[in-house]
């Protein structure tokens, strides 16, 4: 053999390797994830999508092909629910710890492909060390709602889709075989997350973005982006508005909050998406209107606009119930964190004049990444659950395994099992009770553990993820083996620098951008307070407020009949100090107990309160005395119960010089067994309250003021080094 022929083969036989070896170490961490925390029972939307819509009318010999195509929410699981039914039709398996054995090996393979792309396109360095990340990134628990519930099978096919799209629309020329094969992976995309759509149309954006007018390839990303999103939006009109459908953004600064922390993935901190997103937007404007930009930019730009459309998308769906990372979203977000790695890379790479601003933002880059995965991936959510998911899985599986004993609903109806199995007992009963579908479970559930036809097929899936440590080591041993061959194999090329246009401005953009930001400070009513503390003594405390007031408990009580500073459930302390209230320990307390008297000098006074005031045994009340305490009106609190704060205006403008004082009466000791009240504000009107609700209300939105607190100062001074650099350049010519 000559040495041509041993190089090629040295080369394939080290990709391969590179490729086996990060599928399998992915693989094998995801294994050790769902060995350690993974439960056996069905749960939630699997009870739905995939046993009533399904498995029990294929037992019954009723499954129609439109029922794969049913949407759920604003999706359409179509290949979630076929590998359901293949499952079960040929492993004779509806076994979630061997489904999300079976979704490991997709992640695996999707991660291994994406690491064989690069060891493909670039130097063994580079490729060596976005290749860890990506392992790293595809290994750690912070996603472990993808890894351990099989019905989340759509997230590593959607990833694996749009990849694949993504790279066959740019890399490959139009109407051929593989360049048609992508364009199917598109179209494939669709039915496994509603948003997949922003993968063909990132791809006509970028397409557009550097003048790339060619018919043959923005005409079938149009296509397939309308197609997408009209499927998107069918299926979302078609759902009840209720559940998920119903925590969409309700307002700009809503919307905002959500996306500039989903922008920010893995990391919490204000502005942070700027900082990690920042290698895109500088690749983007470099490779601006140039028609030869390499193929790898393209990719790299177009997952990047996918992943922040993504980003976009969560914000806008869900951002009105909850401002925070939801585990299964990070898998996606991920994959963001990966191509702007990438687009580093390549502007270190591409850009040599550059390189020492961009060696300190890979550096910032670094660390925000760093410290924001280890605080996911340990903290939160994650650690929630590792701490929770054995009580959750043994109460799930003793629910149905009490029911198939007994036949008796109990089991199915307590409250926590509704919450952690399914919310609707009937169904999951009439389910169980389909002839056929018990003996596709884990032998665990089943009566007196009768064996049945796939059991040996679970017991070998469990007895790989018992061995997981294993397999993770002969996957590292595989990766070393690779780079060892690598050695002597060929090293791959750097893609050519960047084609970048550098007498173009970016002025205007900055400018635009600029301005944009300042605009959008302005919807919170105290734009420059960055501050919280003094935000909240301004809402809470403002300048003429009754100042701090004393409580006393007026019946029998054990505890100190003087302690209700704080009794509020509240956070954080010094915020939950502002408040009389009567949890005290908790809400266990019964009893009545009354405030000091404060002087009426208003027309209206405006009081905070909190807790459950109108619930049946609580009740707040105003009480007005003349000086001579004699009880003058008892004025009750019929605002409803809020989420966290409400503000109770009340007309005092017939009792102004006389004294008032507050009337508490908790006569609960469960979740509502609380009531508090903050000392009240003197306002000319009612409308202070409604200013002040707004306000309290914003509040939960002010992580994105403090975003834009960050981003306005370097935009503004990046437009003035853009509009003094235009300057020396006009003198200069």
């Amino acid at each position: 053999m000559d040495q041509t022929n041993q190089d090629s083969l040295k080369a394939a036989t080290s990709r391969w390797f590179w490729f086996i070896s990060t599928a399998l170490i992915v693989f094998a961490a995801r294994c050790g994830e769902i060995h350690l925390y993974a439960g056996d029972t069905p749960f939630l939307d699997q009870w739905r999508v995939e046993a009533e819509l399904i498995l029990v009318p294929w037992l019954q010999g009723q499954l129609s092909w439109s029922a794969f195509f049913s949407p759920h929410h604003e999706h359409i699981h179509a290949l979630t629910r076929l590998l359901t039914w293949l499952e079960a039709v040929v492993l004779g398996r509806w076994d979630p710890k061997l489904q999300c054995t079976i979704n490991a090996v997709i992640w695996g393979g999707t991660i291994g492909l994406w690491s064989l792309w690069l060891r493909r396109f670039l130097p063994i360095i580079p490729a060596l060390i976005l290749t860890l990340l990506s392992v790293v990134l595809a290994a750690l628990p912070y996603s472990w709602e993808n890894t351990t519930w099989g019905f989340q099978v759509h997230f590593p096919l959607a990833l694996l889709f749009i990849t694949w799209h993504i790279h066959g629309s740019f890399f490959e020329v139009p109407h051929t075989k593989k360049w048609w094969a992508s364009q199917v992976a598109g179209l494939l995309s669709f039915f496994t997350l509603g948003s997949m759509w922003a993968a063909p149309f990132a791809v006509l954006i970028i397409l557009f973005w550097i003048g790339n007018f060619d018919w043959r390839r923005w005409v079938p990303a149009a296509t397939l982006s309308i197609l997408g999103l009209a499927l998107m939006l069918y299926s979302r009109g078609s759902q009840p508005h209720e559940g998920a459908l119903a925590q969409s953004v309700t307002n700009l600064p809503q919307f905002l909050a959500a996306w500039f922390v989903q922008l920010g993935w893995p990391s919490s901190w204000p502005a942070a998406g700027a900082l990690l997103y920042s290698p895109t937007i500088i690749l983007a404007w470099s490779i601006w209107r140039q028609k030869k930009t390499s193929p790898i930019d393209l990719v790299v730009l177009a997952i990047c606009l996918w992943a922040a459309a993504q980003a976009t998308a969560f914000a806008i769906a869900r951002g009105g119930a909850w401002v925070g990372f939801v585990s299964r979203y990070g898998d996606l977000l991920a994959l963001g964190v990966l191509a702007n790695a990438v687009a580093l890379w390549r502007l270190i790479q591409g850009l040599p004049h550059c390189r020492v601003r961009l060696a300190a933002l890979l550096i910032s880059w670094t660390c925000v990444l760093t410290a924001g995965l280890q605080w996911i991936s340990t903290q939160g959510h994650t650690a929630y659950f590792h701490q929770h998911s054995a009580l959750w899985s043994l109460t799930r599986s003793d629910a149905v395994k009490g029911y198939l004993e007994t036949k008796s609903l109990e089991p199915l109806s307590r409250p926590d099992v509704r919450k952690l199995l399914y919310p609707v007992p009937e169904t999951v009963a009439k389910i169980l009770d389909t002839p056929g579908l018990s003996k596709l479970l884990p032998v665990k559930l089943r009566p007196n553990s009768q064996r049945e036809k796939g059991d040996f097929v679970s017991a070998v899936a469990a007895r790989v993820r018992e061995i997981w440590r294993t397999l993770i080591a002969s996957g590292i041993i595989l990766l070393i083996l690779s780079l060892f061959i690598s050695r002597r194999s060929s090293k791959g090329r750097a893609p050519p620098l960047i084609a970048s246009n550098r007498k173009t401005t970016a002025l205007p953009w900055l400018a635009g951008m600029t301005l944009t930001a300042l605009l959008l400070l302005l919807l919170w009513p105290m734009p420059l307070e960055f501050n919280e503390d003094q935000r909240w003594r301004k809402i809470l405390t403002p300048e003429g407020y009754v100042g701090p007031m004393s409580f006393r408990i007026t019946t029998p009580t054990t505890y100190t009949v003087d302690n209700l500073t704080g009794g509020a459930s509240l956070w954080p302390e010094e915020f939950r100090n502002t408040f009389y209230g009567t949890h005290i320990d908790g809400p266990g307390f019964i009893g009545s107990a009354q405030s000091s008297t404060f002087v009426l000098g208003s027309p209206w006074i405006i009081i905070p309160f909190s807790g459950f005031p109108t619930s049946p045994g609580n009740l707040i009340s105003l009480r007005i005395e003349d000086h001579a305490g004699n009880v003058l009106a008892e004025i009750p609190c019929q605002e409803p119960n809020p989420r966290s704060i409400g503000f109770w205006p009340v007309n005092v403008n017939e009792y102004q010089g006389q004294v008032a004082r507050f009337v508490y009466l908790d006569g609960r000791n469960d979740d509502q067994g609380w009531i508090a009240a903050a000392p009240p504000q003197p306002a000319a009107s009612k409308d202070v309250a409604q200013k002040l609700t707004k306000a309290w209300t914003l509040e939960k939105t002010t992580s994105a003021q403090r975003s834009l607190g960050y981003l306005i100062p370097i935009l503004v001074l990046a437009t003035c080094l853009s509009a003094l650099r235009l300057w020396l350049n006009r003198q200069r010519s």
